[in-house]
């Protein structure tokens, strides 16, 4: 088994690294898998988790427009992150027509909204998501195999190092509630990542 590893930046404790490499891995991943770059907009539904929060960052840092859509709660964390902030749910397509036109789409969240998406970019190849298996039956994307923890460790590092990128720790637990981790987390509305304490 290949590692991967990078020195870990002063201002961090292991506890909060721990939470960068593998949204910082799918976050590059499907950047660049959806095609986005800079002078575009992307929009990421279900932002606020782990994922949404890295690639927010990451798209700020390449010069991408986000439009991110998060509940009521998590729209002012969005706005710091440099996002446009809206709210999922009815209503979603119309809400998003009135902040910009979109050049690709992600579904960090699996909540159903593949349609809305290719209805919002024209283009169902421009639609991406990392938590519907179905979006392929509608001419969208999943992906899941991840890429390379290398350079995300590498990424985080250097963009964490310039101040370029913070992933906040919703929460902490000690391994012996990991399975209260997992029930937490399938709940949904995390702003940043869990961490379990070894």
């Amino acid at each position: 088994m290949r590692q991967a590893w990078a020195p870990m930046p002063e201002g961090l404790t292991f506890e909060e690294a721990a939470r960068y490499p593998s949204v910082v891995e799918a976050a590059l991943r499907v950047i660049r898998q959806v095609g986005v770059e800079s002078g575009q907009t992307l929009l990421v539904s279900g932002a606020s988790g782990g994922v949404g929060s890295a690639v927010l960052q990451i798209a700020r840092d390449r010069g991408i427009s986000v439009i991110a859509t998060a509940g009521p709660a998590n729209q002012d964390y969005l706005r710091s992150l440099g996002a446009v902030p809206t709210t999922y749910g009815a209503g979603l397509v119309a809400r998003v027509r009135e902040l910009g036109r979109l050049d690709a789409a992600l579904d960090l969240a699996g909540s159903g909204v593949i349609r809305e998406l290719i209805e919002l970019t024209g283009d169902p190849r421009r639609v991406l998501s990392i938590a519907d298996r179905g979006a392929p039956e509608l001419g969208a994307r999943f992906s899941a195999e991840a890429g390379n923890l290398w350079d995300a460790i590498t990424e985080a590092a250097r963009l964490f190092s310039r101040g370029m990128l913070r992933i906040p720790v919703d929460r902490t637990y000690p391994l012996d509630q990991a399975a209260a981790a997992h029930i937490d987390s399938a709940a949904g509305h995390t702003r940043g990542r869990r961490v379990l304490v070894v």
